[in-house]
């Protein structure tokens, strides 16, 4: 049961002022409506239409699609801002959103030192570190380094102290049957 309270004027002038959406513009967000694949889209379409065509509140339409206040604002907000374009264009969720480079530029970056490290060259992170703060003009936590490295592959190698399939008795041998005599 839904109870209707009269409209004071102040709430009169606020629809009054908020624009006129055309009837065209309902009929399209309804066309949209039909081809939703996802529940998610069509409650966020029932929102905005139940507040343009209805006229209903937001509480009462937060009541009936069962979502928060401050969702059904959010999203008459932007149907405001971007009409229909907040469902037809979108940009994928996730991603390198706070990257300081694309991943090409990184690789263009790494290539110096990629090219060095195989030749016998020894890569430090400290290094690579200066040379990418200068490149990117602020300061980078060294976290942010050892993620680029382990992205393009890298892995941290270090000379061993002995090698794995040494022998310490046959060593032993040789020291002793050596000509030299130590």
């Amino acid at each position: 049961m839904m109870v209707l309270y009269p409209l004071n004027r102040r709430i009169i002038m606020a629809r009054m002022s908020r624009g006129a959406i055309t009837d065209e513009a309902l009929d399209t967000l309804l066309k949209e409506q039909k081809k939703v694949k996802n529940v998610r889209e069509w409650r966020q379409m029932e929102a905005i239409w139940l507040r343009e065509k209805l006229h209903l509140s937001g509480p009462q339409v937060a009541q009936i699609l069962n979502y928060r206040l401050q969702t059904i604002h959010f999203l008459w907000h932007r149907w405001r801002r971007q009409g229909m374009e907040i469902f037809t264009v979108k940009k994928p969720p996730g991603g390198r959103n706070n990257a300081y480079m694309p991943r090409q530029e990184e690789e263009e970056f790494l290539r110096p030192f990629t090219e060095r490290a195989p030749s016998g060259g020894i890569v430090e992170v400290q290094e690579i570190h200066k040379a990418f703060e200068a490149r990117v003009g602020e300061r980078v936590p060294k976290s942010t380094i050892y993620r680029l490295l382990h992205r393009h592959g890298w892995r941290k190698i270090i000379p061993r102290k002995k090698h794995p399939k040494s022998d310490p008795l046959a060593q032993e041998e040789v020291k002793k049957t050596h000509p030299s005599g130590t």
